[in-house]
């Protein structure tokens, strides 16, 4: 295992009811005026806005709004966001929503700081956004489980007319304090709640299917995290107001990522499913979950065949996770790979990329776009050929 720093900066506060510290946790880490920002307005329907101004009214703070930030956020929201910020003197940051909110003000936040434009802070070649240096505080309120976002330092943003998903990666953009009610989640539709169920389960095993640098402690924390991933989500297709399932599911989700523990100790940072699946989500604004249920058994298949030195990993998920009784490893982890199928089968994910509108015609490009800043993976490096013949594969 080699060395790591391990660090989570950011308070959770877990659980019904927990809405009620946020204005004067606000206030007693210096907020005065709050930039507000939100999606498209489901929180006015459902009594979160509300319930936010009173917080904010009684904590006596001051604050202008930033509404209708899209899925797979764009540039622009950013942009929007840092104008408003210096217009009216805020200090801190509000974020509501799920993933697309979060990502968008953690950009917000590092770029209110920024004397350059906000393409600047991309990850560039040490692996970070090196280029950030300050960021203002920023806390969130869940209302979608999936991305992780409320627990870590990184950020996706849409870019240009050609839509490339861009990364933003830096501690100082991890939110100060994170409200997680697992009630807040009850009111999203059954799609999103599923495609947020397989981008959880994609992130644990982007950070499981490494070399084994025998990672232990790491690797049997990640197993139990994906297992209850498995047994949960049915529950919520039964009953979307099932408190505990809700709950469980959205502290995966925060865990999944929570200072990228699971990849503690080992090499790298590839998270080539995402790599691909951006392309999915730039071509056709697909939900990002769904893109990752769609390429991750073809995944699989490619790199235990392009590199079986590794398949006793992916056999000891088959068998850790799956549940598969099987000695042979090759066996075993093609019953895991089938079984994997069977639950994105079960959560309502698409069979295959055509079942999702993908185009044929369109594989090649998306290929090219996913390896354009380098190959992806680290059990198989993947370049254009690969990734091209990985979503075949998925067609």
């Amino acid at each position: 295992m080699r060395n790591f720093i391990f660090s989570i900066p950011t308070t959770a506060y877990f659980g019904k009811g927990q809405i009620k510290v946020l204005g004067q946790t606000i206030k007693s880490q210096g907020g005065s005026k709050v930039l507000l920002a939100y999606g498209g307005g489901s929180i006015k329907q459902n009594g979160i806005y509300d319930t936010i101004l009173e917080q904010l009214n009684t904590a006596g703070l001051a604050y202008v709004e930033l509404s209708g930030i899209q899925p797979n956020p764009r540039i622009e929201s950013v942009e929007e966001g840092i104008k408003i910020y210096h217009d009216n003197n805020c200090d801190f940051i509000l974020a509501v929503g799920g993933g697309s909110t979060l990502d968008a003000c953690k950009a917000i936040a590092a770029g209110v700081k920024y004397a350059g434009p906000v393409n600047d802070l991309f990850v560039d070649e040490t692996g970070l956004s090196s280029k950030i240096t300050a960021a203002a505080p920023l806390v969130t309120i869940l209302t979608m489980a999936g991305t992780g976002s409320e627990l870590d330092m990184g950020a996706v943003i849409t870019v240009g007319e050609d839509h490339k998903k861009k990364v933003l990666l830096h501690p100082l953009v991890n939110p100060r304090f994170s409200i997680l009610d697992p009630e807040y989640t009850y009111t999203v539709p059954e799609h999103h709640t599923m495609a947020g169920v397989a981008d959880i389960l994609c992130h644990l095993m982007e950070q499981y299917f490494t070399p084994d640098v025998a990672a232990k402690v790491q690797d049997r924390m990640n197993e139990g995290v994906m297992k209850v991933v498995l047994e949960e989500a049915p529950k919520l297709l039964a009953n979307p107001q099932d408190y505990d399932a809700r709950a469980n599911i959205m502290w995966a989700s925060s865990m999944a990522l929570a200072g990228f523990q699971f990849l503690l100790g080992k090499p790298g940072f590839a998270f080539p499913l995402h790599g691909m699946g951006h392309e999915l989500s730039s071509q056709y604004d697909m939900t990002h979950g769904v893109t990752l249920a769609l390429l991750t058994p073809a995944w699989m298949r490619y790199t235990m065949q392009a590199a079986p030195q590794h398949l006793p990993v992916f056999a000891r998920f088959a068998r850790n996770v799956m549940e598969i009784r099987e000695e042979d490893d090759a066996k075993a982890a093609e019953a895991g790979i089938k079984a994997l199928e069977a639950f994105y089968a079960t959560i309502k994910m698409p069979l295959n990329l055509r079942e999702a509108g993908v185009k044929q015609e369109d594989l090649d490009g998306m290929a090219a776009k996913a390896v354009e800043n380098g190959k992806l993976g680290c059990l198989a490096l993947l370049g254009k050929d690969e990734a091209l013949q990985i979503m075949c594969a998925a067609f």
